[in-house]
């Protein structure tokens, strides 16, 4: 049976208090205006799977987890970046190790080039007249050799000092990238466990492609709102109006509602805000619906929790 013949069942049975059925009747479900949305978080393939839901309608508080999604491949990946870091970090340690002792080496050599141009400046300041022209001019030779010897030592130990500095700030490049490689699969994993932020009652949602409700083991994509905790303290409804019923529908408008849960009681309440752009809701049918928010005391009617469905009626 369709919902619009329940309702007139219902009314005719008695067990609706009378509506006119002049005005637009508008279904309704009662929504929180606090409430934590629990969205599917970002994976390396948009895709994720719920491993454990709270059940729908637990009262939960904060720090309670309400949802996990399966962590298996960032747990993964993780734990591959992890060794992937240790390995980079041990070669980095050897190839710092060797060209520090290359650059000692070099100081080294670097000294032993001056102590060879000192002993070479000394014995080219003998007089050639006393050890003769040809020891002159081979000592001559020999200042000029170890002359160019100590620019090559002085060249190749700037040159391994340069070789030290860039490996080590090379070091700190693939340090820094690492880390945060490494947290950034580790923010991942932990997102896939949601906790509440607040007390209030868990509310499955539903796809939003079938409207169906999600729950433990879907498949689902990033960016679904796969549940909410709800706080009952500010509630307020949420109806879908018509398109054919759309042009004679205002924001402000008064109404009447009636709860499924409790069809003994009738609320007033007002037509707080309506959308200008519809859309289509496949599980009615192919018709176009506008989202609207109506206000009411809901300090009146004890009991009532999100997710319940209403029936409101304009005046």
């Amino acid at each position: 049976m369709t919902r619009p013949k329940i309702i007139y069942t219902l009314i005719l049975g008695g067990l609706l208090p009378a509506i006119s059925l002049g005005q637009p009747l508008l279904t309704g479900e009662v929504y929180s205006l606090q409430a934590q949305d629990i969205v599917v978080p970002l994976t390396t393939d948009w895709k994720a799977n719920i491993s454990m839901m709270v059940e729908e309608g637990a009262q939960v508080h904060p720090g309670d987890v309400v949802v996990k999604f399966d962590g298996t491949k960032a747990a993964l990946q993780l734990e591959q970046q992890r060794e992937t870091t240790r390995a980079e970090t041990a070669k980095t340690d050897r190839d710092l190790a060797r060209l520090d002792k290359e650059v000692t080496q070099a100081g080294f050599n670097l000294k032993l080039a001056q102590v060879q141009l000192d002993l070479a400046e000394m014995k080219a300041e003998i007089p050639k007249d006393l050890i003769g022209a040809l020891d002159y001019a081979d000592n001559q030779l020999a200042l000029e050799k170890a002359r160019n010897l100590l620019k090559d030592a002085q060249t190749q130990r700037a040159d391994k000092e340069k070789s030290l500095a860039e490996r080590k700030a090379q070091a700190e490049l693939d340090k820094q990238k690492a880390k945060l490689t490494e947290a950034w699969w580790s923010e991942m994993l932990e997102a896939f466990t949601v906790e509440a932020k607040q007390s209030g009652y868990v509310i499955y949602g539903n796809h939003p492609w079938n409207r169906t409700k999600f729950q433990e083991g879907d498949n689902v994509q990033t960016s679904f709102n796969v549940a909410q905790v709800a706080d009952t303290t500010d509630l307020a409804i949420r109806v879908w109006v018509n398109s054919v019923d759309r042009p004679h529908i205002e924001a402000g408008s008064a109404v009447r509602i009636i709860f499924d849960a409790l069809p003994d009681r009738e609320l007033h309440g007002r037509l707080d805000t309506i959308s200008d752009s519809g859309a289509k809701r496949f599980e009615w049918g192919s018709a176009v619906y506008y989202e609207g928010s109506v206000s009411f005391d809901a300090s009146t009617v004890p009991g009532l929790l999100p997710g319940m469905s209403a029936l409101v009626e304009l005046q």
